[in-house]
């Protein structure tokens, strides 16, 4: 178990899994001719090979009932060149075969995990007089899920909307739209997202199934962007309506959706933080987490217990010049964020506030 778990009930077995996001594995950093993301230059896929490695020797790591990929496995969303992103899955997707949580579960009866997923229909990554064409998801292979991030669109191995059960927990997991914020004068572009109407229909059906599922004991929302109001520590969050996305106000309608049947908790990436820092609006908190790109703070352990979610974060492995291991991930930090479950025990309530390592 997770040390400093205190919300871990002895009457029910909690949910472990592995968390990771913005993984930015590259086969080359040339867009259109000119190197790009130099930030994430140095050594990263062979770090990523070599946490992979620590992964599967270590117990806490390993001895998982899942790993959950939330968005920019690879690194050429923006390219909208197919082959680009199709080379880097090819990348990714032998280092995803060394990871024992994928290649031991591959053939198992994964009936449990009541898997569900939207079809979706690609308009990204098209060439010249290329049409939008319709993605049927793949069935769930294995006990490692990759959902889609701005970097990865256009990816039919990755899912879009998909649900699924690990013990008491239903994961809920849905994509948003590139939004760009227009900035105003000395502000950073603002890369964010908006929720399709689609994307909104899957996951009110899949959240009032989950409310009303006697077996269920919390709800757990993921997906590349944020949900929290904008902040110094959620830059570039899903938004209200606005005109850059056509006003738009799915956002309110989810949290409105997410108090109404008891989600708990909400798990981003995209934005690169290393403080894993939350905010708690209503009954649901956001986890803003940090990335595999960032050395320091990479990826977790998530632990739902009956009251708290456990989050174990470490660090990748770090490489030299190379490609030769100098230093394992190590433990950099735990916290816990508070959770309700469905039936009886906790309303937060109160205004939004911040929480920071």
């Amino acid at each position: 178990a997770l040390a400093g778990c205190r919300g871990v009930s002895a009457a029910r077995r909690p949910v472990r899994f592995l968390f990771m996001s913005d993984t930015h594995v590259e086969r080359d950093f040339m867009e259109r001719g000119r190197e790009v993301y130099t930030c994430w230059r140095p050594g990263n896929h062979a770090a990523l090979v070599k946490t992979y490695e620590f992964i599967n020797s270590d117990p806490v790591c390993r001895d998982v009932d899942f790993a959950f990929f939330c968005g920019d496995q690879l690194n050429t969303g923006y390219t909208r060149e197919q082959a680009e992103l199709e080379a880097e899955l090819a990348i990714w997707n032998r280092t995803l075969d060394s990871l024992d949580v994928h290649a031991k579960s591959k053939g198992e009866d994964l009936s449990s995990f009541r898997f569900a997923a939207a079809p979706w229909t690609s308009r990204e990554n098209l060439g010249k007089g290329d049409k939008p064409f319709d993605v049927v998801p793949p069935p769930l292979v294995s006990r490692a899920i990759a959902i889609q991030g701005n970097h990865d669109t256009g990816v039919r191995d990755f899912y879009r909307d998909c649900a699924f059960t690990a013990g008491d927990t239903r994961f809920i997991a849905f994509f948003a739209m590139y939004v760009g914020l227009k900035p105003r004068p000395g502000d950073k572009y603002n890369s964010t997202g908006a929720i399709s109407d689609e994307t909104m229909a899957f996951v009110e059906r899949e959240m009032k199934a989950a409310s009303a599922d006697p077996a269920c004991r919390h709800i757990v929302l993921f997906c590349h962007w944020a949900i929290a109001p904008r902040s110094r520590d959620f830059i570039h969050p899903i938004v209200d309506a606005c005109q850059e996305n056509r006003m738009n106000d799915n956002r309110r309608r989810l949290l409105d959706l997410a108090e109404k049947c008891g989600c708990d908790l909400f798990i981003n990436g995209h934005e690169h933080n290393s403080r894993w820092p939350f905010a708690r609006f209503g009954r649901m908190a956001d986890v803003n987490c940090g990335t595999v790109t960032n050395a320091s703070a990479a990826f977790a352990v998530v632990e739902i217990g009956d009251t708290a979610a456990s989050f174990c974060v470490y660090s990748r492995a770090k490489v030299s010049a190379d490609g030769s291991l100098v230093a394992n991930p190590r433990r950099q930090f735990s916290f816990e964020v508070p959770i309700a479950p469905l039936r009886g025990g906790f309303a937060a309530g109160g205004d939004l506030v911040y929480y920071r390592r």
